[in-house]
């Protein structure tokens, strides 16, 4: 089982992104990024909330191994992506997470 900080490590891959983009979108160092990534430092609640948000993960999928988990798979034309893109991107993200809940819960109820 992947700890936090792996799993922070390899999401933040996944997305294509690098510390410093994120610790600019979080308002932090490159360096405390590096420290939250090998388990040296935390995320607070919603700093881990902005970057799943980020990447396309609810907090629970990447809380539990049981759920499956759906990253936002997005590609970046330009060599920079800006703070407002990611925030964007962020915004998408969580639509996409609330869509694929509300969804579940449809499913669930038999509504149709």
């Amino acid at each position: 089982m992947a700890t936090i900080y792996e799993k922070l490590k390899m999401m933040r891959e996944k997305a294509g992104l690098r510390q410093g983009q994120i610790a600019d979108y979080l308002g932090v160092t490159q360096t405390f990024i590096s420290k939250v990534e090998t388990g040296e430092r935390n995320l607070t609640v919603d700093q881990l909330e902005s970057v799943v948000n980020l990447y396309g993960y609810s907090l629970a999928a990447f809380a539990d191994t049981e759920e499956e988990a759906h990253p936002i798979q997005f590609a970046f034309r330009a060599q920079d992506v800006s703070q407002e893109d990611l925030r964007i991107i962020a915004d998408i993200g969580k639509i996409a997470i609330n869509s694929r809940f509300m969804a579940k819960v449809l499913e669930g109820s038999n509504v149709g």
